[in-house]
């Protein structure tokens, strides 16, 4: 062992001046292909430090003309105008790079995809589907149906996004599971709305083929039938819900009371809203409970479950439907008080209560399918929340 020790002591200086002789070696190919850099190329890079773009481009065009090694460097550029929104420049660099006649054709295929991104994020969505076409044809295929797919869903043409998605798709992921379902329910959507039952009727199956348990195509069926008065069967539906994803009733709310109404089931949909508050306290089932249990249920019955919640999870959203419901049972002299604290809290909740997308963080007053800011699909919680910092803040 100590002979292996000596050995290693020895051969040490040895690495050491290898590494060494390495590195001058490549400092002096550095040194080297540095001074055969054009002068525009110079020139080029001076005016960029001075934010002279328009120059930059000029002379950065020119070098490549010169010396097809700067072809680097214009895509890196095109890209970083990208970036910044100057679509303009991006394309125009992408369209000189193109019209080259010694561009070897393996990079051809990667310009004219970095062109068709210039047109995609600067919104000519017809010139950018004709590029994602013309790469179908190449190994960029499936990266040029991605595309096309975030194109149709801006565009919302949901059978396009269905057709792109059965081609692109090789395996059975859950991701893109869920963009099929909701997909189908983007068009059942549309079909309820145009009173096209059957249509309706279809994707709302296709959807529900893909995952049983889909909390979206529940709630669509359930419109549905209750768009065709059959509201029994679309309560019941609806209540699925309590068995499936019990967190998700509250989307459902407006619509069980509504049918409650119409049928005279109030007591009955009282007790399954007072059950569920118990069982899962929803923030955003305790603005419809407190509504219909004053409309048609026991007043007192409802404070005591505030108070309960209050106590096992305190929250601004359940206090300020406390306060409303106090404010109608104290004595005359107390009531501009309470209506007064009332009207604070109110305001905190109606300012700060939000769904949030787990994605990016992006907020907004009514739950979402899809988020606005980063196309995700099911980001949303089903549930507002108040952040503590946005009240500190304020």
């Amino acid at each position: 062992m100590s002979e292996l020790q000596f050995w290693w002591l020895l051969l040490l200086p040895l690495f050491f001046g290898l590494g060494w002789v390495a590195a001058r070696i490549d400092m002096r190919q550095v040194v080297r292909a540095s001074s055969r850099l054009p002068r525009i190329y110079l020139t080029g890079l001076n005016h960029l430090l001075h934010d002279e773009l328009d120059q930059a481009i000029e002379a950065f065009l020119s070098a490549a003309r010169e010396n097809p090694a700067t072809l680097e460097l214009q895509l890196a550029l095109a890209v970083l105008f990208r970036r910044r929104g100057e679509f303009d420049r991006a394309i125009r660099i992408h369209q000189e790079l193109l019209a080259r006649e010694d561009l070897p054709e393996d990079r051809r295929g990667e310009i004219l995809a970095e062109l068709a991104l210039d047109y995609h994020k600067a919104g000519f969505f017809d010139r950018a589907e004709e590029l994602y076409a013309a790469l179908q044809q190449t190994a960029r295929k499936h990266w040029a149906l991605a595309q096309l797919l975030e194109i149709y869903q801006v565009e919302k043409d949901w059978r396009k996004c269905i057709d792109v998605v059965e081609r692109l798709v090789r395996d059975d992921s859950p991701a893109w599971r869920v963009r099929l379902i909701h997909y189908h329910c983007e068009l059942a959507a549309l079909a309820l709305t145009a009173e096209r039952w059957e249509e309706a009727a279809r994707h709302i199956e296709q959807a529900r083929a893909l995952d049983r348990h889909a909390v979206r195509p529940i709630l669509l069926e359930g419109e549905r039938h209750f768009l065709q008065g059959r509201f029994e069967v679309a309560f019941e539906e609806w209540l699925t819900l309590e068995r499936i994803a019990i967190e998700h009733l509250p989307l459902a709310a407006d619509r069980l009371m509504a049918v409650a109404e119409r049928c005279a089931w109030q007591a009955k949909l009282l007790h399954r809203m007072h059950q569920w508050l118990h069982r899962h306290p929803q923030l955003d089932l305790v603005d419809h409970y407190v509504e219909f249990e004053s409309r048609h249920g026991d007043v007192a019955r409802a404070l005591r479950l505030l108070q309960w919640m209050l106590r096992q999870q305190p929250s601004l959203i359940v206090l300020d439907e406390y306060l409303l419901l106090v404010a109608r049972q104290v004595e005359p002299a107390w009531v501009a008080d309470v209506e007064h604290v009332r009207e604070v809290v109110h305001g905190y909740v109606q300012r700060l209560a939000r769904y949030r997308c787990a994605q990016c963080g992006f907020k907004a007053r009514r739950h979402l399918w899809r988020c606005p800011a980063c196309g995700q699909w099911e980001t949303f919680g089903p549930a507002r929340v108040i952040e503590i910092d946005a009240i500190a803040g304020h």
